[in-house]
This record gives structure tokens, C-alpha cells and sequence, in this order.
């Protein structure tokens, strides 16, 4: 009925059901014997449990104990584990944690509390659970609106757990902060009494009362004597106080053992032998139990100095005849010495009563409050002239030093001045002054007469020079000049003769220009040969015809070194002394016959063109000579200024003269030239003595003064100058026809 598989599987499961079995019936005889054991050892359990419950018993007892001890003290106690876990707080901690007890609980000391702190209190418990030794550490926290100190001792429970307890020790620790604070006050207050003692420079020191000696002096005193502190403690008053003064230390002992103060004056002797003044402040000292004097001790020997020095400045001051006086920074006088009082008419009693200001003169006070004032505060000095104005109203001039004195922060405190009156010098500078000045013109006449003898001199003598030469010349040239004449007639007649002999039928003379080119060629040929040579080595043709030209230019030349003659004449006019009616055209005209030379082309630079403009006039009275100077002078500048104008090659340098009758009583000559022309403050100074544009050894700076001096003095006319930069120079003169 089954099937082959079928089979095969229901043998497999009773197979298995036979493996269960028998796993089944082990299994509950395992149980069975751990049941017996089970059964056993609960027996033992409740003989050990009823054993346990009454140790359990005790033990309640004992915590029951322990737990009132532990909430019965005051100081904090925790239960911490080796994290600084908190696990247990005594209640009665709560009021000095830094947390309520249950916020606590389960957190770390590094969750609750600083972590400076809280790195330190677990160094302490890990310490103290490796060492299994208590630690104890101080420390504060701030519990409610206080700071609360602690005095803790961490103490190891188990292996991993510590009981800290800690105590309030604020109290206790403010008392010994204060009472340490106390003693650190005291001993820098000590300190620095000592530090004073030493360092002071007024001497200090400490008098027994009964004895008279020094039980302490600081090293000031020392310095000021001269003996060390150890030499001071063995000598006696006697040794150190002059013996005018040892009524006064008697003074001092009584003053001071009466319970007053003692203030005074005495003289010392130094170690050296030498004496100093000291200035002397004591009072009552309870020292070591014992009252003593102790006393503030000056050197007063320089101050006494500067007073005498003081006084005796006060002295000259008060004996001065200058006014010397001082006022505070605001400018309120503080003090006026006698002489100041008496010129300024202020009473003694009011010295200190006027502000100065007030002694100003109205006509400097605008200045003297912007410009010295300020220059004072400035620069700490003041000097110079100045005024200064009486009670009466009077001002009054005055030579002024005025002195800013200022602290070392650069503060003003007061003012000091020195003034003198200065009236009777003024007036004697004045006379001073106005015979300097006279003095100046007296010395500028000499020069500029001197200068005048001196051109005059030179224009006698070049007057001199010129007429001699002109004289020299005159005779030969006049020889020269008639003999000419005669020259010219012998001269013709033999040309004459020549042509006639050459129109003659002598073959040998028949070589002149009169006969054509063709006959001459036929006559030639019938000349002797010797008379043929020689014509024509002379040119005889030539010498007919240049003959005649050169006697012509002979006679020009000779007619022009008259005109020079007669213009060197005419300019020197050493015969004219006095005023003479003259020819003004003529004398310009020898005036530039005489600079020709400088009119004509030189290398570099060209012809200086001179333009004349002559217009009709009458013959002009005047000194010939000096007018022909004044020409020459204005001229000679003229040539000057064109030759430095150069830098234009399309420059002409021109001069131009134009004459004119201004009336029938004034005629006016105007020379201009078109160089470089002057600037106003050279035109301005053009007329001075001894001014001069041109280099050392070029000119003397008089040409044009004396030029002037001739036109305005001599002749009472005028000389002008007009001038421009860039545009050339005119000057005008005008003198009268008739004087």
C-alpha cells in the first residue's frame, strides 16, 4: 500500500523519534539532580539568610548610626568616584555647594565647576586614590553673593571612590588675610619711612632729650656735616653747634620737652671747619618708650646767599636811573623801582595797582600787543625801541628789553623789563645824524667836484692834445693841400705838351690814343725800337688817363683831413672859456667826426647808422666845450648799449639826433638809440655819482652825472632820460638860446 519513498521516510522519523527519547530521558535525569542540588543549596540559603537578617539587623543599627552623624554635620560631604562623579551629598551640605545637591547628582566636577578648578580637585582625588592617603587643598568659590574659602580633605572609600569633606574656613581666612594685609601695610609703611628717612634731602634726626645726642640721623644730615652716622653717635652738641648758637639749642630742648613745636634758625660747623647756615623744624617723638626730639634740618647757606645777592641786586635796582619793573603772566604789575616810579609819575603805593598797558604809548600799543607781546612769548626776549606813557599823558621814547620767565613745563610766570629814556639820545643822534648827512654831501660834492677837476683835467688836456696834434697836422696837410694846386697846372701843361707832341709828325711820339688802332700798327713799324720800349713799358696811355684821377683823390683826401682838423678844433675849443653863440649842429657833427671810428663795421657786428634830423636853428650861447662833453658822454653810452645788443642777426644799430626850437627862446637836441635800453631802477640812478653799469676799468660812473651838471648848472637847462627795455634809450636836452 505505501510507497517506497513513504517508507523511507516514516523509518527516518522513528529513528529520530528513538534519538529523542533518549535525549529526553537523560535530560530529566540531569534535572532531577540539579533540582536535588537546587533543593540543597536552598536549605543552606535560608540558614545563611536567617544569619544575614540578623547581621542585617545590626548593620541597619549601625548606618541608622551613621546616617545621623552624617546629617548632623555641618562641613560638606560628597561621595565622589574616580571621574569626580558626584554619588552621594550630605543634606546638610546643601547651603555651602556651588549647586542644589539634586542638580549634582550623576554629573562630573568638570559639568558643576570651573574648569581651572575642577582640573586641580580631580588631580587631588586621583592622587589620593593612588596613594591611598588623604589630600588636602584650599580653595574658594563663589556660593550665593559671597566668596567662600574652604579647607577640604579628600579621603579614598573604596578603589574607586573618595569622600571629600570640606570646612568654611572664610572667616578664619579673611581674619588672616586682614591681619597679613595688616602686617604687609605696616611693613611697607615702614618701609617707606625709611625709604623717606634716607632718601630725603633735608637732614633728619632723632635727639635724646636728657643727653643731648643723636640717636638717629639720616644720610642727608650726614652729608650736610660731613660726619658719618656712626661719628654722629659719639659726638656732643658742642662738637657740631657754633657757640652762637647754643642758647638756641637750649631753646630747642625746652621747646620740645614743654610738648610745643620748635621752628628756628642756628649755625652749624662742618667737619671741615667751615660754617653753614641751617634752618631748623622739631616736634615731640615717643621713641623706644622715651621721649625724644626728632627734627627736620635745612642747609640754608645758599638761600641765605641768594638773598643777600637779593638784596643787593634790589640795591642797584632801586639805584638805577633806568626803569626796571615786573608784572605777573597776566600782565599786572608786581613791582617799579624808584626811577621807573619818578619818570612814569606812579606813587609807591600803586606800583602793584596798573596793568602795563597802561605805561604803553597809545601810538606803539597796537604793536605792542600784536607783534612784541607775542614775539616774547615766543622767543622768551624782546629788544628794541619802543614808547612809554606817563600818568600825565606824556609818551615818551625808550630803548626796551623785555623777558618772558618760564617754568620748566614752558609756562609763563612773570615778566621783568629794563627801558631807559632815550629823549636827550635821540636828539644828540638826531644832530648825529643830520651831521652825518651833511657830512655824506659835503664828501659827495668833493668826489663829484673832485671827479669834475679831474675830467675837466683830462678834457684840457686830451682839449690840448687834440689842438697840437690838430695844429702838427694842419701844416703839412695845408702844404700839401696848396702845393696841390700848382701840382695840377704843371701836370696838365705836360699832358698837353704830350699831346701835342703826338699830333705832331714826329714818328716816334706818334703812339698816343689820338691815332687809330690801325695807323699806330703802321707807324709802329717806323719807331726806333728803344722809344717803342719804353712806352710801353711806362703805359704812357695809362699814365694820361690815371693822372689826372690821382691828383683829384690827392686833393680829396687833403680837404678831408681838413674837415677832421677843423672838427678836432672845433670840439677841443680850448679858446672858448666863456659862453660864445655856437653852431649846436656843427658841434655834433665834430663830436661824431671824433667817434667815426667806433660808428664803422667792425668783425661781429655792422655799421651803426646815424639818422640826423637837423632842424633850423639860431646859433645857441653856451660853454662850446662842456656842451661838446655832454655829447660826447651821451654818445659814447649810446655806442655802448647798441655794440652789446647782438643777439639779432636783423639788428640794425641806429642812432638818431633830432634838433628842434621848441621857442624862440629854448632849443631841444634828443639823442636815441635803439640797443638794450635800462630798467627803471637803473634809469632812476642814471644822473648819480659814480654810478655805473659798465665792469671795473669800463667806465667811472661820472660821465653822465657831470653831463648833467653842465646842462643844469652851467647852462640852467634840462637833461631827461627815457628808457625801456628791449627798446632803447632817448635823452633830451634843453638849455636856452640866450643866457
Amino acid at each position: 500500500m505505501y510507497t517506497e519513498e513513504l517508507e523511507h521516510e516514516i523509518l527516518f522519523l522513528r529513528q529520530e523519534n528513538a534519538q529523542l527519547q533518549q535525549q529526553l530521558a537523560k535530560c530529566t535525569s540531569e534535572f532531577s539532580a540539579r533540582i536535588a542540588q537546587l533543593e540543597q543549596k536552598l536549605k543552606e540559603s535560608e540558614q545563611l539568610l536567617q544569619s544575614d537578617r540578623q547581621t542585617e539587623l545590626a548593620l541597619k543599627a549601625s548606618q541608622a548610626e551613621l546616617l545621623a552623624l552624617f546629617n548632623a554635620i555641618q562641613d560638606v560631604i560628597l561621595i565622589l568616584d574616580a571621574e569626580g562623579r558626584y554619588l552621594k551629598i550630605a543634606p546638610s551640605s546643601a547651603p555651602l555647594l556651588y549647586q542644589p545637591p539634586a542638580e549634582l547628582i550623576g554629573k562630573t566636577i568638570h559639568e558643576v565647576l570651573p574648569s581651572a578648578f575642577a582640573d586641580s580637585f580631580l588631580n587631588c582625588i586621583q592622587q589620593a586614590l593612588k596613594t591611598k592617603k588623604a589630600v588636602k587643598i584650599e580653595y574658594s568659590l563663589p556660593i550665593g553673593d559671597r566668596e567662600v574659602w574652604f579647607e577640604s580633605s579628600i579621603a579614598p572609600m573604596s578603589e574607586d571612590t573618595v569622600v571629600c569633606i570640606a570646612r568654611d574656613i572664610s572667616d578664619a581666612y579673611r581674619q588672616a588675610t586682614q591681619r597679613k594685609a595688616a602686617e604687609e601695610a605696616l611693613s611697607q609703611q615702614e618701609a617707606h619711612y625709611r625709604s623717606i628717612f634716607e632718601t630725603v634731602n633735608d637732614g633728619i634726626n632723632v635727639v635724646d632729650l636728657d643727653t643731648g645726642k643723636f640717636v638717629a640721623v639720616n644720610p642727608a644730615f650726614c652729608e650736610m656735616h660731613g660726619y658719618s652716622q656712626a661719628e654722629f653717635s659719639e659726638l656732643n652738641p658742642q662738637d657740631f653747634i657754633h657757640p652762637d648758637s647754643f642758647h638756641i639749642f637750649g631753646e630747642f630742648i625746652n621747646t620740645i620737652k614743654m610738648g610745643e613745636k620748635f621752628h628756628g634758625y642756628a649755625v652749624d660747623i662742618h667737619k671741615d671747619g667751615t660754617y653753614l647756615d641751617i634752618e631748623v623744624t622739631a616736634k615731640l617723638l615717643n621713641y623706644n618708650g622715651k621721649p625724644h626730639a626728632i627734627s627736620i634740618v635745612r642747609d640754608i647757606s645758599e638761600r641765605k646767599q641768594a638773598e643777600q645777592e637779593q638784596r643787593r641786586l634790589l640795591t642797584i635796582l632801586e639805584a638805577t636811573t633806568d626803569i626796571v619793573g615786573m608784572a605777573d603772566a597776566a600782565g599786572n604789575s608786581c613791582y617799579l623801582n624808584k626811577a621807573g616810579q619818578k619818570i612814569l609819575h606812579i606813587p609807591a603805593s600803586e606800583t602793584n595797582k596798573f596793568h602795563i598797558n597802561e605805561v604803553t604809548g597809545l601810538s606803539i600799543l597796537e604793536k605792542f600787543q600784536n607783534e612784541i607781546v607775542p614775539t616774547v612769548l615766543r622767543e622768551g626776549i624782546w629788544c628794541g625801541e619802543s614808547i612809554f606813557r606817563c600818568r600825565n599823558g606824556e609818551e615818551f621814547p625808550v630803548s626796551q628789553v623785555l623777558i618772558a620767565h618760564k617754568n620748566e613745563q614752558g609756562e609763563v610766570e612773570f615778566f621783568s623789563t629794563i627801558a631807559r629814556d632815550i629823549r636827550d639820545r635821540q636828539q644828540i643822534e638826531a644832530q648825529l645824524r643830520q651831521q652825518a648827512e651833511n657830512l655824506a654831501q659835503t664828501l659827495e660834492e668833493l668826489q663829484r667836484t673832485q671827479a669834475q677837476m679831474i675830467q675837466a683835467e683830462k678834457m684840457s688836456s686830451l682839449g690840448q692834445l687834440v689842438a697840437g696834434v690838430a695844429h702838427e697836422i694842419n701844416n703839412p696837410v695845408n702844404f700839401i693841400h696848396g702845393n696841390l694846386s700848382h701840382l695840377e697846372e704843371h701836370t696838365e701843361d705836360l699832358l698837353r705838351l704830350v699831346h701835342l707832341y703826338q699830333s705832331s709828325n714826329v714818328p716816334e711820339l706818334q703812339n698816343g690814343s689820338c691815332y687809330p688802332e690801325a695807323t699806330r700798327a703802321n707807324k709802329s713799324a717806323e719807331m726806333p725800337n728803344a722809344l717803342a720800349s719804353l712806352c710801353e713799358e711806362i703805359d704812357l696811355e695809362y699814365i694820361q688817363e690815371d693822372l689826372p684821377k690821382i691828383l683829384n683823390s690827392m686833393k680829396v683826401g687833403t680837404q678831408r683831413i681838413r674837415q677832421i682838423v677843423l672838427s678836432l678844433r672845433t670840439f677841443s675849443r680850448m679858446d672858448e672859456a666863456d659862453f660864445k653863440a655856437v653852431d649846436i649842429h656843427e658841434s655834433i657833427d665834430s663830436t661824431l667826426m671824433i667817434l667815426q671810428y667806433r660808428l664803422k663795421e667792425k668783425p661781429n657786428f655792422a655799421e651803426i647808422h646815424v639818422i640826423k634830423n637837423y632842424s633850423s636853428l639860431p646859433l645857441v650861447e653856451c660853454y662850446a666845450g662842456q656842451l661838446n662833453q655832454v655829447f660826447m658822454n651821451i654818445l659814447a653810452n649810446a655806442i655802448d648799449a647798441l655794440e652789446q645788443k647782438t643777439d639779432n642777426e636783423l639788428f640794425i644799430p641806429t642812432i638818431t639826433i633830432n634838433t628842434t626850437l621848441i621857442d624862440s627862446d629854448w632849443v631841444k637836441i634828443a639823442i636815441a638809440d635803439n640797443g638794450l635800453g635800462m630798467l627803471e631802477k637803473v634809469q632812476k640812478q642814471v644822473f648819480n655819482p659814480f654810478f655805473t653799469t659798465k665792469p671795473v676799468g669800463k667806465g667811472t660812473g661820472m660821465g653822465m652825472s657831470i653831463s648833467y651838471q653842465i646842462i643844469t648848472e652851467k647852462h640852467t637847462g634840462k637833461l631827461k632820460c627815457f628808457s625801456k627795455p628791449g627798446q632803447g634809450t632817448e635823452f633830451i636836452i634843453e638849455i636856452p638860446i640866450r643866457h
